[in-house]
């Protein structure tokens, strides 16, 4: 028994005994000689290709410039639109609307050549404009005002149109006054005939008013009340009896 023991005992040993192996003896992971590839023939490239690749790029190049010239233009556009409708906005007052008055300018514009077709080529070149500038004025009298303001502003004194303005009106009323001068002078003149006093004008004239009132006295017609018809007695009627005529005894009535 001991000598079983004593042989398991070295053998157990024996196999737990680390053996080192060589560090000299270990393979690498890589190949011993590095992996040739045969070499591809090179050409050099032709004429033909040297021009395709240069038109090709001459071509990219000129589209992209293409491009971004169209998007400078779309932007420029744009920027252009809004701009016009700014100044419409701020040309055009409230309650005025340029249709259809823009179109009745124009027609006037075209037409001016034509009225002035035997003229020399100076009122043929200004008539356009003259017309034009008329029929706005007329149709567009809000649009032209602002218009006329804003030109004047820029290239002459903004005050002046306000002091043009009030000449204006001040040669409108002296219009109307003017007028109703005219007026009471031309009744005063037309009683003092009717009454047979001359032409002075010492007699009491009644002012243009008042005698518009007595003209529209005098036109209302007077309608007189419906009246019942009057009734008439009535006369006693009187009923005769007409006997038809008798001749004598022996006398007969001719056939």
């Amino acid at each position: 028994v001991a000598t079983i023991l004593g042989v398991s005992s070295v053998t157990a040993l024996s196999i737990t005994t680390p053996v080192l192996a060589d560090s000299a003896t270990k393979k690498s992971i890589y190949d011993d000689q590095p992996r040739e590839f045969p070499a591809t023939n090179t050409q050099p490239p032709t004429r033909i290709i040297a021009l395709l690749r240069e038109a090709r790029h001459e071509a990219t190049t000129a589209l992209s410039m293409a491009r971004i010239h169209g998007q400078m233009v779309v932007d420029r556009w744009i920027h252009t639109e809004q701009q016009v409708a700014d100044l419409v906005r701020r040309t055009v007052p409230r309650g005025e609307s340029l249709a259809p008055g823009i179109i009745y300018v124009g027609v006037a514009a075209l037409a001016g050549p034509i009225f002035t077709g035997r003229r020399n080529f100076v009122v043929r070149g200004l008539s356009p404009l003259v017309f034009g500038a008329a029929a706005a004025a007329w149709f567009l009298p809000g649009t032209s005002a602002v218009v006329l303001r804003n030109v004047w502003g820029r290239y002459g004194d903004p005050a002046a149109i306000d002091r043009a303005c009030e000449t204006w009106q001040g040669v409108k009323a002296a219009e109307r006054q003017l007028r109703r001068r005219v007026a009471a002078n031309v009744q005063e003149l037309r009683l003092s005939l009717q009454q047979g006093r001359g032409f002075g004008r010492d007699a009491a004239v009644a002012p243009v008013a008042k005698t518009e009132e007595i003209k529209q006295v005098k036109e209302v017609e007077i309608v007189p009340e419906a009246t019942e018809p009057p009734v008439r007695a009535e006369e006693p009627q009187v009923k005769t009896e007409t006997k038809p005529a008798q001749l004598p005894l022996g006398f007969k009535s001719k056939p």
